[in-house]
């Protein structure tokens, strides 16, 4: 077997254990996430996870990279030298939440990553939590001169939009359920709650432009 031949099968092997959690996890909760049950259904001999990943954290962790949300919008942001790249104008910030609030309400798998972190502490969650901050926290820095002589502050406004697009989803992806009357099942009810996160985003910039102009 030559060598390219045996990165190629190493790869496809990681792919496939990383896939696997995902449907666990999507199926049974992060609680099913054991060594064992990975290696029965991925059909993969459990000591490949550990010769691959190092140990079930491992394989974790790069689960977690691969299909987490703002992982996957970090790597869409930055330039060659790690910076990143946008204005964080307000049509920045709504397609950014516009794209969040999609990819959550269709990612049965990213659903359960936020009930995960919710749910108990966990240090590999904590970890992404954290990077996820540090990647927020370069955006906000960014916009930071955009409302330095304002009364708004657009890390609280960004944090309950992010915090409401996560209870809505969870709530109707769990229950059924509308919310305030809108059903986030039918189109035209998603398209309400993208209307009005872009109307709170409009009326935030807008105040900062008028305190700068």
């Amino acid at each position: 077997m030559t060598n390219k031949i045996r990165i190629r099968d190493k790869e496809r092997t990681r792919q496939k254990l990383i896939k696997t959690v995902g449907k666990i996890l999507a199926k049974e909760g992060h609680a099913a996430l054991k060594i064992n049950k990975i290696a029965s259904v991925s059909g993969v001999n459990k000591k490949l996870i550990y010769d691959n990943f190092g140990s079930l954290d491992g394989l974790l962790k790069a689960y977690l990279q691969q299909v987490d949300f703002w992982k996957i919008e970090e790597q869409k942001m930055r330039t060659s030298d790690g910076t990143i790249l946008p204005e964080i104008t307000k049509d920045f910030m709504y397609s950014l939440l516009k794209s969040d609030f999609e990819y959550f309400a269709a990612s049965k798998e990213m659903q359960k990553i936020v009930l995960w972190g919710i749910s108990e502490p966990n240090k590999i969650i904590r970890a992404l939590t954290d990077e996820r901050e540090a990647l927020g926290e370069k955006v906000f820095e960014k916009a930071d001169p955009i409302f330095r002589d304002s009364a708004v502050d657009l890390r609280a406004v960004t944090g309950i939009l992010v915090s409401a697009i996560y209870y809505m989803v969870l709530h109707a992806r769990t229950n059924g359920s509308k919310i305030c009357g809108i059903d986030l099942s039918r189109e035209s009810g998603r398209h309400r709650i993208l209307d009005a996160m872009g109307t709170i985003l409009d009326h935030t910039y807008r105040q900062a432009e008028q305190v700068g102009g």
